[in-house]
């Protein structure tokens, strides 16, 4: 959701001149599922009883070893937009992780290409690059400096997934949006900034959600975490690849 941000500033810029304690996260791997379930069991009993498939399946199996994973992954992510679950059964595989990524940049890179300032496709490829560097540098520092650096993949998982659903919602909002340096004029205009504020409140609000769950802290701890990641995200991308607004 920041590199929208980033992707309107200079059209806006023109028209103005106690939550529970989140327990550690596992990999579990279920033999001839070929995907990785993921369970929060306590930090004093990690050897619980029932399976963490069975607690937290991430695929159905159906038919001889074929699996639905898009689906619960699907469900999984937007229950975090909703604030439904947390971090916390955000599967970390490797492979898991990297296809999170990997949807994130795919999707932002094409709503980038969509933004009023007609970014070439090296600024709209750079943009979720460095705004996924800077969440990743800033989440990992912030988990550190509270010794919680084992929750990071989770946590840096679920903060890119939300974000890719977020980032994806705003397209529409995006390429109606008018390329000018004029002040809005019309309703749709008007509809047009306020939708963007408001996902923009809503990323904001997810974050700082999952940032106070990886740290057993308070939302509105977690909202300022949040808040101050965005700028710095905000920062370093209009520092590192500028965009100059449409006249």
């Amino acid at each position: 959701m920041t590199q929208v941000i980033a992707l309107l500033r200079p059209v806006h810029d023109a028209r103005a001149a106690g939550r529970p304690r989140v327990t550690t996260v596992d990999r579990v791997a279920r033999s001839g599922d070929r995907c990785a379930t993921i369970a929060p069991p306590r930090l004093q009993d990690r050897d619980s009883t029932l399976s963490a498939a069975e607690q937290y399946p991430l695929c159905k199996k159906e038919g001889r070893g074929s699996t639905r994973i898009m689906q619960p992954i699907l469900m999984l992510f937007w229950n975090l937009c909703l604030l439904r679950t947390g971090p916390e059964h955000v599967p970390t595989a490797g492979f898991f992780v990297g296809l999170v990524v990997a949807v994130n940049l795919i999707v932002s890179t094409l709503v980038a290409l969509s933004a009023p300032v007609e970014p070439t496709f090296m600024q709209a490829l750079s943009i979720p690059v460095v705004a996924a560097a800077v969440l990743a540098g800033a989440s990992w520092l912030v988990l550190r400096a509270n010794e919680l650096t084992h929750r990071f993949t989770a946590t840096f998982t679920a903060l890119i997934g939300v974000d890719a659903i977020i980032t994806a919602i705003s397209w529409p909002m995006l390429v109606m949006t008018r390329p000018t340096m004029e002040a809005p004029s019309t309703l749709l205009d008007w509809v047009l900034i306020l939708g963007q504020l408001a996902l923009v409140f809503w990323w904001v609000t997810v974050a700082g959600f999952i940032f106070a769950r990886a740290l057993s802290a308070r939302l509105p701890q977690g909202i300022a975490i949040a808040v101050f990641v965005t700028l710095a995200s905000l920062m370093v991308t209009g520092a590192v690849v500028p965009l100059a607004p449409s006249a």
